[in-house]
């Protein structure tokens, strides 16, 4: 009998060949949703261990993608180590891996090689650009596949000398990881349903971050034939101005504009033609917020806040990271926690983002030390 308190992947085996950050990053989330993920390292261990800064032999960003795991070395050219590979594919519920196309094949680690041995075995790939196609031996990186996308220049086009401009995070991976962990819980669900029998699951960074990037950008490219409407490019972005810092918000209804006219003390705004209606405020972005300006620069951050939330409006500070840490709700959602560690000390983690009304959800380890559980794991 379940117990319905649960974590909701408790009792799910997830063998990892993945290093880096996409692969991972869908390891660690489901690990917070209760599996066993035991990450397989090369014998140079996963390339993010080398990343500073460190606390010890354990670096900060090789934490936020792989608490709660279990680490095993494996060499998988090796043929002793590759069936130790195989013997632990043939006892999991899901594989991942962020390998080349092909390079699983080669090792006789397939998904055709495991599935006759374990039916209900969930294979699931990251790719760069996808397992065919001319691009597909090709290596990827985050700002590569930005930069192939789109993205970088659309974001250009609102800068003064419209160069290219990154998302600077590693946006592309993440994004590839929660769609993949999205890909395998249905899997798993369908595993449910269809008598126990598993499937492959497939994702690449370039359809994933298009997917998440593009339906904005991409409206004058929607409809295609010829007398289409276009519209110009519109920046819908704008930090303004405090006393002592930055704001920034979204006017959307009318009753938020002449909200956002009573906050910055601009009430002589109200009924300008510019602003009469959503659209205009729209085509009029920058000249809105600059008006707004000339009003919030004459206040402090805290009073802006303050008087934009008693008349509605949706605006928040530009917050450093330790404001972030330090925001009331934040601190009331328990949005991050430590841990407390008794080789690393004190160590500060994201919470999961998705609440259940009964599934408990238990975060209590750091990402493992480099074949910390290696005789646990293979000498069972």
């Amino acid at each position: 009998m379940i117990d319905p308190r649960d974590a909701p992947c408790k009792g799910v085996r997830i063998v990892e060949f993945a290093t880096m950050v996409s692969g991972p990053f869908a390891g660690q989330m489901l690990c917070d949703l209760g599996a066993e993920v035991i990450k397989i390292e090369p014998v140079s261990g996963d390339p993010m261990r080398a990343m500073h800064p460190k606390q010890g032999d354990l670096p900060a960003f090789f934490q936020q993608v792989n608490r709660n795991k279990k680490s095993v070395s494996l060499d998988l050219k090796d043929e002793a180590d590759r069936e130790a590979a195989r013997n632990l594919c043939l006892q999991a519920d899901v594989i991942i891996e962020n390998f080349r196309p092909d390079v699983m094949d080669r090792l006789g680690l397939s998904y055709e090689s495991l599935r006759g041995d374990n039916p209900g075995l969930i294979f699931a790939s990251i790719t760069g650009y996808g397992s065919e196609g001319p691009y597909k031996d090709r290596p990827a990186y985050d700002h590569v596949i930005q930069g192939l996308v789109g993205v970088m220049d659309d974001f250009g086009q609102y800068s003064d000398d419209k160069a290219p401009v990154p998302v600077r995070n590693f946006l592309v991976d993440k994004v590839a990881s929660t769609t993949l962990t999205q890909g395998i819980l249905a899997a798993l669900l369908a595993r449910e349903r269809n008598g126990g029998t598993g499937q492959t699951v497939s994702v690449s960074l370039l359809e994933a971050y298009a997917a998440l990037m593009l339906p904005a950008i991409m409206i004058n490219h929607t409809f295609q034939n010829e007398d289409a409407e276009r519209i110009r490019k519109i920046d819908m972005y704008h930090p303004i101005r405090t006393q002592d810092g930055y704001v920034i918000g979204h006017i959307q209804t009318d009753a938020q504009f002449e909200g956002m006219c009573r906050t910055a003390d601009r009430d002589e705004l109200i009924g300008d033609e510019r602003f009469k209606d959503a659209w205009s405020r729209m085509t009029h972005y920058e000249s809105l917020w600059a008006e707004m300006e000339k009003g919030t620069s004459k206040q402090d951050t805290r009073t802006v806040i303050e008087k934009a939330a008693k008349y509605g409006v949706p605006l928040a500070p530009v917050n450093t990271i330790d404001d972030f840490f330090s925001d009331p709700q934040v601190r009331y959602n328990k949005t991050w926690f430590d841990i407390e560690d008794p080789d690393y000390g004190t160590i500060r983690n994201l919470c999961y983002p998705v609440r259940f009304g009964t599934s408990q959800i238990r975060i209590e380890h750091r990402a493992p030390r480099f074949c910390e559980h290696q005789d646990e794991i293979l000498n069972k």
